[in-house]
């Protein structure tokens, strides 16, 4: 049974997650595709050291980009300790504010909900956004407070099984134009490497130097994998000491270091609780 009822939590060890939306312009069929999905996503044409490395959400096409929080009681996006990122594909369907009494202004049945915030409370619209069907749910933010960004709270990940974001009242203006298709792909270990990669590719960095970045990315992967958090985001951190040196010594330009920085910070907060017992 599908139903999940909505929980009243206090509002406690709240994580800034940071993740990124690129907004498909153009609705994009999705025959045959599951909404959930394993795989390493790289489209070189975003830019080196864009998307694949700039925050832990991103969605392929490439158009343009909106900054955006995970929910921390949502399904986490994530993929991190797998070694390959979870991609999300759905059409984005505005169903209104989405307050339990409120009526839809459409069906979120195997869609994304783009709910607004307002009179309810975050876990309420998200949770009956998954009654209904939702794969996953991003809530905008109202026109008063404008392009303001939260991170939806209680810190609780998984306790609502579908993933949840929240964008800034514009992007939800952008994202309320329908149809709008999305691959949404979350940031791992893998997908850092592939941003490292890709600097290489670009003439940014050298293999000893990329060879050095991917050896602490790895044996953190190893660690996290084997359950050694403290050892994993030790590593994390040396791997952006060593990014800091990099900019520092003007190899690595301030957009690029900056990219890798936040992936790294990411990744981070996912080694530590309440992240560590939502591992999936």
């Amino acid at each position: 049974m599908r139903n999940f009822l909505t929980m009243k939590l206090a509002i406690n060890g709240c994580r800034r997650v940071l993740v990124a939306l690129l907004l498909a312009s153009v609705a994009i069929p999705l025959s045959g595709v599951a909404a959930y999905a394993q795989g390493s996503y790289f489209d070189p044409s975003l830019g080196v050291g864009d998307s694949i490395i700039r925050s832990d959400v991103f969605v392929g096409d490439k158009q343009g980009r909106v900054t955006a929080k995970e929910g921390l009681f949502t399904k986490q996006l994530s993929g991190w300790l797998s070694g390959d990122a979870e991609v999300l594909n759905g059409v984005v369907v505005h169903v209104g504010r989405g307050c339990i009494g409120d009526s839809y202004l459409n069906n979120p049945a195997g869609k994304i909900a783009l709910i607004l915030r307002g009179t309810c409370s975050f876990v309420e619209k998200i949770t009956r956004a998954y009654n209904a069907g939702a794969i996953g749910a991003i809530v905008y933010n109202d026109a008063a407070r404008g392009d303001a960004l939260v991170a939806m709270a209680p810190a609780s990940p998984g306790m609502v099984p579908i993933p949840g974001f929240f964008v800034g009242n514009s992007s939800g203006l952008t994202l309320s134009v329908s149809p709008v298709t999305v691959k949404i792909q979350a940031a791992s270990f893998r997908a850092l490497k592939d941003g490292v990669t890709a600097l290489v590719a670009s003439g940014i960095l050298t293999k000893p130097q990329a060879g050095s970045l991917k050896d602490k990315i790895s044996s953190a992967e190893n660690a996290a994998g084997a359950g050694d958090f403290a050892t994993a985001l030790n590593l994390i951190s040396q791997f952006q000491q060593e990014i800091l040196s990099l900019r520092d010594g003007g190899v690595l330009p301030l957009s690029d270091w900056q990219g890798l920085d936040d992936a790294a910070g990411i990744i981070a907060a996912r080694l530590q609780p309440p992240f560590t017992s939502d591992t999936q």
